[in-house]
């Protein structure tokens, strides 16, 4: 759980505190300063004091509910009045008009209506027509008052800001967007990140990367999938930077970002990789190793680490060698399947399965075995292969 996600979750546990307090409060004083005066009996005036105190926040919430629902009935009716007014302004000056002016007196009447006005017509417009929203946005100030409530303190504020920068044209709003990264709310970053990714350039795209690095478990998810695309631009640059990192942390992050991709990787340090002192970074890097263009120079390292001193690198390359169905690793796998934990001799079992008969042969042969773990794992690896859930050749 990240530092935002605990904080988060701390802060609903106050505000339910806070609550609970402020009610005991309003019962005790209700008890003190009106009913102990009335009624004699303490047990009977408290529970008559929290009868009234019930029902005085009933009423409020009541109040307030119409309240709220009569200011939202009134504010779409002024929506409804003055949009045709200023969606004809707006198109008189796309086709060529100067309704700069009249805009901005529109605006001063109407503020709410015309940010409203702009903002779904950049989501809607393209090409030159986005553009021209855009310099209008700029001259009514409305640009620079987005910018303004990005600064603001409630997150809700922050994320409609971004979004409405991010439907600019140009890079007008990318510096804001790019800060805009470094947000404590998810949902502000990942507005500026699909802004980012949408409107920007390799820079752009590398920031989000970044973003994608650090962050929690949910927005790495998201922008992984939403920088697919971008991913041999991003080979050139963030990813060699990411993994040439001195933190341990975000060089595994960047492998299994690589990985989620499944693209084919022209990456020239993955044999450094390989012998990194942490465990998981040389697990990560495994795992990557079939989607690289050539693996031919890797195959010393790999067979290698399949007698690694860590179970979890010693299964990254069983099924890395499955994978491959690199033939030449069938000893080292069968030692795997005889000597490893669990999770490496499941590994070296499905990767002896993908090998076809010299493989299968193995896993014959280790289904009497005494050991139930052998045992076990090579007989469900057969049935698969079997079963043609695992042929050779399959993907």
């Amino acid at each position: 759980m990240s530092r935002s996600e605990r904080l988060s979750r701390a802060l609903i546990y106050l505000q339910a505190l806070a609550a609970a307090v402020a009610y005991a409060i309003v019962v005790c004083l209700t008890d003190t300063l009106y009913v102990s005066h009335h009624i004699a009996d303490g047990g009977l005036a408290f529970g008559y004091s929290f009868c009234l105190a019930e029902g005085g926040v009933i009423s409020i919430l009541l109040v307030l509910s119409v309240v709220i629902k009569f200011v939202r009935r009134r504010r779409d009716l002024r929506w409804a009045r003055v949009q045709p007014i200023l969606l004809r302004s707006v198109s008189a000056h796309l086709s060529g008009a100067d309704s700069v002016e009249e805009l901005r007196t529109l605006g001063r009447r109407y503020p709410r209506e015309i940010e409203q006005c702009l903002s779904e017509l950049l989501l809607r417009v393209r090409g030159e027509a986005s553009g021209r929203l855009t310099g209008l946005a700029l001259d009514l100030g409305l640009v620079e008052l987005w910018k303004r409530q990005f600064r603001s303190r409630i997150a809700s504020k922050r994320r409609d800001a971004i979004t409405r920068l991010g439907l600019l044209a140009g890079e007008e709003a990318h510096e804001t967007l790019v800060l805009a990264l470094e947000d404590s709310n998810d949902e502000v970053k990942l507005e500026a990140s699909r802004a980012l990714i949408s409107t920007g350039g390799v820079t752009e795209w590398a920031a989000v990367f970044r973003t994608a690095l650090r962050d929690s478990l949910l927005v790495r998810a998201i922008l992984t999938e939403a920088l697919r695309p971008y991913a041999p631009l991003l080979y050139e640059s963030a990813v060699p930077e990411a993994l040439s990192s001195g933190d341990p942390r975000t060089v595994r992050i960047a492998l299994e970002i690589l990985r989620a991709w499944r693209k084919s990787l022209p990456l020239a340090g993955v044999p450094a990789l390989l012998r990194n002192p942490e465990g998981p970074v040389r697990a990560a890097a495994l795992a990557i190793v079939p989607q690289l263009v050539s693996t031919r120079e890797l195959e010393p390292q790999l067979l290698e680490c399949l007698s690694d001193q860590v179970e979890s690198v010693r299964a990254a390359a069983a099924d890395a060698a499955g994978q491959l169905r690199l033939v030449s690793a069938l000893p080292a796998l069968e030692a795997c399947l005889e000597r490893g934990g669990a999770e490496a001799t499941i590994a070296a079992a499905y990767a002896l399965a993908r090998m076809g008969e010299p493989g299968w042969r193995i896993l014959e042969a280790r289904v009497l075995s005494s050991r139930a773990a052998d045992a076990s794992a090579a007989l469900e690896a057969l049935e698969q292969a079997r079963s043609e859930r695992l042929l050779p050749g399959a993907a």
